[in-house]
């Protein structure tokens, strides 16, 4: 729509919104309103005088009769494209998190990632911020709306261990090193694809988080920004990668994954 693809155009719209919903004798506050220099807003006024969109009447800008019609006309435009475009994404209204402070009802609250959950705390500063609905000791969940901004988090890493299924080498597994180098990688949750990671964990002293559903867990770590290590056979570990290289594929922010040997 025009108003949108035309910079002109649209200009000169938030000039005639200004003009009708106040009372300017000087055009310089309007150009500072609507983010433009002086000499574009003499120039956009020149223009819409010509065509009959603005004048000015005992001192003050005005939009003329054209002028209201205009703007009346491309807003509810605007609305109809906006309101037919909303009902296509999913906008979130409101969202669930653990009150980390005791928040009353319509405390400001400060929204954060902390080890894979939502959580909250009232009055303090955050990228993402809203309002809570109702009371919440420490511990409880709050539902917060009027969401504004967005969480800061990052995007977690999958690690693939490859398991041999030879059992002379699986016999000369270094599990110290192992260790040392999942240290390295600050492992958040670790998941298991078969009995040979089973036991591997059991060596290790890890209980391990996922056991069923292993990569789709794993995909749903990696977004609440934890990062996860997964164990398995060679065979099974392969076809494991390419299910999650497929499901990635579709994923507007890519989640990075690393393919080790853990022999």
């Amino acid at each position: 729509m025009r108003i949108l693809r035309d910079k002109s155009f649209s200009a000169q719209m938030l000039i005639l919104y200004e003009l009708y919903t106040g009372e300017y004798s000087k055009l310089s506050p309007i150009a500072e309103k609507i983010g433009v220099t002086q000499q574009a807003i003499s120039n956009y006024m020149k223009k819409m005088k010509k065509q009959n969109l603005a004048h000015k009447v005992d001192g003050k800008y005005r939009p003329t009769i054209k002028g209201t019609y205009v703007l009346q006309t491309e807003l509810l435009k605007l609305k109809k494209f906006a309101d037919e475009r909303t009902e296509r994404i999913p906008l979130v209204k409101n969202c669930i998190a653990i009150a980390k402070t005791p928040i009353k009802a319509g405390d400001s609250v400060g929204l954060f990632m902390d080890d894979g959950w939502l959580v909250g705390y009232a009055n303090k500063k955050s990228p993402s911020i809203g309002l809570a609905d109702f009371d919440a000791d420490v511990g409880d969940y709050v539902q917060v709306g009027n969401l504004e901004g967005i969480i800061d988090h990052r995007i977690g890493k999958v690690y693939f261990f490859k398991l041999s299924n030879r059992h002379s080498e699986y016999g000369h597994l270094n599990v110290e090193s192992l260790q040392r180098n999942m240290g390295d990688l600050n492992v958040d949750r670790v998941g298991i694809l078969d009995v040979v990671g089973r036991i591997l964990c059991d060596k290790l002293n890890i209980k391990p988080d996922f056991e069923f559903g292993v990569i789709y867990a794993a995909i749903d770590a990696a977004q609440c920004g934890l990062n996860t290590v997964v164990f398995g056979l060679d065979e099974k570990l392969e076809e494991s990668v390419e299910i999650f290289e497929k499901i990635n594929e579709k994923n507007s922010e890519k989640i990075e994954f690393e393919l080790l040997s853990a022999n």
